[in-house]
C-alpha cells in the first residue's frame, strides 16, 4: 500500500511540474509587458499619492580592507532589496499556477539605490546581465552584489587597540522621502560572513533617516582591532630598546662607545616611528598616543646623549679642578645606597701625606682640606652620574611606557 501511496504522489508531482509549458510564460509575459502597455518609468504603485517602501537586507560577506591611511573600508555582500510592483500582479490560477517570473533589471522599474558615501565612481547597482525575481503578488526581489568602498573616519588615539565604526550609506538618489521611502524593518546580515584577519565585528546597526528630502539608510559596522601582530612586531621591540637605551649608563666610560651606542638606540626608534606614520592617516584631528610614546623615547635618547656627552667629559678632568659641592653629595649618596663607603688610610708612614687608593691624591697633613672630599676623584663622580642616570632615567622610562600601554589597551574609546 505505501509504494502505491509512493507512486501517486511522484505522478502527481511530475505532473504539476509539467503544467507550466512555455506558452503560458509567453501569454504571462505578453500580458504584463504588451497588453498591459507596462511603463518602468511611472512609478508601480496605483496611487501614487503614497511612496514606495522598500526593505533593504546588507548581506555582509567579508571585510576586504580597512585603509587606514586614505580612511577607507572595502566590503563584499549584496543587497536583497524589496518592494511591491502593483503594475506586475496576476492570477496564477489563470496561467497554470506560475508563481515568479524573473526578468532584466533594466526591464522593470527599480529604486535608484546609490552608495552615498562612496570612496570610488558614482554607478548604479547591479547590472544588465542582474534578473530580479517577481512574485505574483507583486512583490519585487532584487539581489545585487558589489564590492562596496566606502569612506570610514579612522580614529587613530588608541591605536593598535583601537576600535573603527565605519557606515556604508545607501541613499534614493532621485525619488524623494514621500515617493520612495526605506523601510525601518531593514537588517545587516552576518549568515555568510568570513572572519577577517585583522578585524572582529563587534556589533552592527541600522538605521534610516531622511536628508535632503531624500530617505537614507544607514549601516553601522563596529569594529575591532586584533592587536597580536602589533604587540608582537611593534610593541616588544619599543619596549626591548627602551630597555637598551639605559644600558649605555653600564658601558664603562673608558670604553669609548658610550656616544655611538646612544646614537645608535636613536636611530633605532627614529624607524619605528617612521614605520609607524607609514601606516597612519595623515591627519591632525586624531594623533597616536603610541607616536606620542615613540616621539617621547627619541625625546629620551636625546637626554642621555647630553648626559653621557656631559658625564665622559667631567670623566676625563684633571684632579686639579676643584670639585662642586653637589659633585661631593652625589659621589657620598651613590657610597650610602650602595652600602660601601671607600677606606681612607689616616696612617701612614709620611705624617705629612694622605694616600688614597691610585695614589692620585696627595696633600700636606696641615692642610685644612676635608679629608672624606679629597678622597673623591673624578672617576667618582662620572661613576655616581652612571648609577643615578640608569636608576632614575630607566626607572621613570620603564613607568612611562607601562603607563601608556596599559591606557591605549584598557581604556575603549568613548568611555
Amino acid at each position: 500500500m505505501a509504494k502505491e501511496i509512493s507512486i501517486i504522489c511522484l505522478f502527481l508531482t511530475i505532473n504539476n511540474g509539467c503544467c507550466q509549458t512555455l506558452d503560458d510564460a509567453k501569454n504571462l509575459f505578453t500580458e504584463l509587458f504588451i497588453n498591459k502597455s507596462y511603463n518602468k518609468q511611472v512609478r508601480p504603485i496605483t496611487d501614487q499619492y503614497y511612496a514606495i517602501p522598500v526593505t533593504v537586507y546588507f548581506e555582509l560577506f567579508g571585510i576586504h580592507e580597512l585603509d587606514e591611511v586614505a580612511e577607507k573600508i572595502a566590503v563584499a555582500g549584496f543587497l536583497d532589496i524589496i518592494w511591491t510592483d502593483e503594475h506586475l500582479v496576476w492570477d496564477r490560477a489563470a496561467y497554470n499556477d506560475i508563481d515568479a517570473i524573473f526578468v532584466l533589471q533594466n526591464t522593470i522599474w527599480k529604486p535608484d539605490i546609490v552608495l552615498k558615501n562612496g570612496f570610488s565612481k558614482f554607478e548604479e547597482l547591479g547590472g544588465s546581465f542582474y534578473y530580479v525575481r517577481v512574485r505574483s503578488d507583486g512583490r519585487t526581489f532584487w539581489y545585487p552584489y558589489h564590492v562596496f568602498e566606502s569612506q570610514c573616519s579612522i580614529d587613530v588615539t588608541f591605536y593598535p587597540f583601537d576600535e573603527q565604526t565605519c557606515n556604508i550609506i545607501f541613499t534614493i538618489w532621485t525619488y524623494r522621502y514621500y515617493e520612495v521611502d526605506f523601510d525601518p524593518d531593514s537588517q545587516l546580515g552576518l549568515g555568510g560572513y568570513i572572519e577577517n584577519s585583522i578585524w572582529e565585528i563587534i556589533s552592527t546597526s541600522v538605521q534610516t533617516k531622511m536628508v535632503l528630502g531624500s530617505s537614507e539608510i544607514i549601516f553601522t559596522i563596529n569594529l575591532r582591532r586584533k592587536p597580536t601582530y602589533y604587540i608582537v612586531n611593534i610593541i616588544i621591540p619599543l619596549i626591548f630598546l627602551c630597555i637598551l637605551n639605559s644600558i649605555v649608563f653600564i658601558i664603562p666610560a673608558d670604553a669609548g662607545e658610550k656616544i655611538s651606542y646612544s646614537v645608535t638606540v636613536f636611530l633605532s626608534f627614529a624607524v619605528f616611528l617612521t614605520m609607524i606614520t607609514a601606516q597612519l592617516p595623515i591627519n591632525s584631528e586624531s594623533t597616536s598616543i603610541l607616536s606620542i610614546y615613540i616621539v617621547v623615547q627619541l625625546g629620551y635618547c636625546i637626554l642621555f646623549l647630553v648626559v653621557n656627552a656631559f658625564q665622559l667629559r667631567i670623566h676625563h678632568r684633571k684632579e686639579c679642578n676643584e670639585k662642586s659641592k653637589i659633585y661631593v653629595i652625589a659621589v657620598k649618596l651613590q657610597r650610602r645606597i650602595c652600602c660601601w663607603r671607600k677606606k681612607i688610610h689616616h696612617d701612614t708612614p709620611e705624617q705629612g701625606r694622605i694616600d688614597v687608593e691610585d695614589g692620585r691624591v696627595t696633600g700636606n697633613a696641615s692642610s685644612k682640606m676635608n679629608h672624606i672630599e679629597d678622597a673623591i676623584i673624578w672617576r667618582d663622580v662620572s661613576s655616581a652620574i652612571d648609577f643615578f642616570g640608569f636608576w632614575i632615567l630607566m626607572g621613570t622610562d620603564l613607568i612611562i611606557a607601562l603607563l601608556i600601554f596599559i591606557y591605549i589597551s584598557a581604556i575603549k574609546p568613548g568611555i
